[in-house]
């Protein structure tokens, strides 16, 4: 999730860049993880 945040140029992310970091971030892990977990995971991560 960082690696997607410094590559989109993101510094502090709000819940209205969750979107763009899904988006980003969907298929480097398809296949190896579950999407909703990832949306867990990256909506812990913007708090």
């Amino acid at each position: 999730i960082n690696e997607v945040l410094k590559n989109l140029g993101i510094t502090e992310p709000t819940g209205k860049d969750k979107g763009k970091i899904m988006k980003e971030l969907m298929p480097r892990v398809k296949g190896r993880a579950d999407g909703a977990m990832v949306n867990r995971l990256v909506g812990e991560a913007l708090k």
